[in-house]
């Protein structure tokens, strides 16, 4: 009996044994994590702004980060541990609302080494561009492996198009995006050749030569015909910057678009300076957007090579200003004495003074490229680095300006 207990317990063992090799083996398992846009934030106005521009060259002593696969300026993808060696995955992403399905096959090189794989994301630019309000969007993240494939969705906060990210924090310090402002200097707007027209109509300047004549007074009148186009749209400052939803690592403030200021006649600090910078723009006079801490103003470069800089504060576009203009250097031959007794005229030169002055007062500030608080924005340098300006996508007409009033004729 013995002998046959321990020949049954020995054979039970070698079952028991080999079963275990006959088991199938265990799946790699495609656990993830999204990666979803900036704390769960999606800006289409970053988006669309940065869509064409590359990769920042990498200095050849520094070591790019090899665990990051794909668009490495991404914004969606996962986070992935590698299960085995050179692990073959494919990443896909899909929110109809507003891409493409986008996919990315990769291999993940080394086991246990976590990557980011981010799609290069086949954006709906369009239908971004037309955002007008924050809404909620489901995203959903598929992983496939060879033996597995694990999907998830998540709902991120898909924002306006007025709402302007100015900086973010990344792993506790702060990143400065204030050339994002520049993306709402649209100088290809369809409103722009018509307020150019109506500046025309004014009989101030005969054309827009922007630098060709060598002339710093021909400068600075056509910058004062657009500026009185604007005042004479009687468009006026408006304090609104706020932006419906808050973000705790991202800064963001409310930008109309210039369709917007043009036919609602409002605009903050960043609207006026965005507005008049794409009018500058488009007659060949280079703005500068200036960001001091709360707020924001325009400068322009008085000659091409852009030696020179003259400010303008554009929260004065609309005001009534008492007395005599201001003696202002440069601005003494500019215009006529009858243009000078206008309130358009003495806004404007009250605003060139203002605006020295506060270029005058940071200039040291602006010096400090690591000072974000304090910043010269040029629109031009910003296009060079790929940098586009947001299309106009609505449906508004073009609203003419008020029709000036006939004089009583006298009896």
């Amino acid at each position: 009996m013995r002998v046959r207990s321990c020949f049954l317990l020995c054979a039970w063992g070698s079952l028991l044994a080999c079963s275990f090799f006959l088991l199938p083996s265990t799946a790699f398992c495609a656990e993830f994590e999204p990666e979803s846009g900036w704390g769960g934030h999606l800006f289409p106005s970053y988006i669309v702004a940065t869509a064409t521009m590359s990769k920042p060259e990498v200095d050849e002593e520094a070591e790019e980060d090899q665990t990051v696969i794909g668009d490495s300026l991404g914004l969606l993808g996962v986070s992935i541990e590698a299960e085995e060696d050179e692990q073959e995955v494919t990443v896909t992403i899909t929110c109809d609302a507003i891409m493409e399905p986008s996919s990315i096959t990769c291999t993940l090189p080394e086991a246990g080494e976590t990557y980011i794989v981010r799609p290069k994301i086949r954006y709906k630019y369009n239908e971004l561009a037309r955002q007008a309000q924050t809404t909620p969007i489901t995203v959903t993240y598929e992983v496939e492996t060879e033996d597995d494939a694990e999907e998830q969705s998540e709902t991120l906060t898909l924002r306006s198009i007025n709402d302007c990210p100015f900086g973010r924090a990344v792993e506790g310090e702060w990143t400065s995006l204030r050339f994002m402002f520049a993306a709402y200097v649209n100088e290809q707007h369809p409103f722009v050749d018509k307020v150019l027209r109506e500046a025309l109509d004014s009989g101030i300047v005969d054309s827009f030569t922007g630098y060709q004549s060598n002339d710093n007074d021909e400068v600075y009148r056509q910058v004062y015909a657009l500026w009185n186009a604007l005042s004479t749209r009687d468009v006026r400052y408006s304090s609104i910057t706020n932006s419906v939803a808050e973000s705790d690592s991202v800064g963001s403030q409310h930008i109309r678009l210039i369709d917007e200021s043009i036919n609602n006649g409002q605009a903050n600090c960043v609207d006026g300076s965005v507005l008049l910078a794409s009018l500058l723009r488009k007659v060949g006079i280079e703005p500068i957007l200036v960001h001091v801490p709360g707020h924001c103003f325009l400068a322009f470069a008085l000659n091409e090579e852009g030696t020179e800089i003259v400010g303008l504060e554009t929260t004065l576009i609309g005001c009534s200003i008492e007395g005599d203009a201001p003696e202002v250097t440069g601005l003494e031959e500019v215009v006529d004495e009858e243009l000078q007794a206008t309130n358009s005229w003495k806004t404007f030169a009250v605003a060139i003074a203002r605006g020295n002055a506060s270029l005058q007062e940071h200039l040291e500030e602006f010096k400090d490229p690591e000072n974000f608080n304090y910043t010269l924005i040029s629109v031009a340098n910003a296009r060079k680095s790929g940098i586009l300006s947001i299309g106009f996508q609505a449906n508004q007409n073009f609203v003419d300006a008020p029709k000036a009033e006939e004089e009583d004729s006298e009896e």
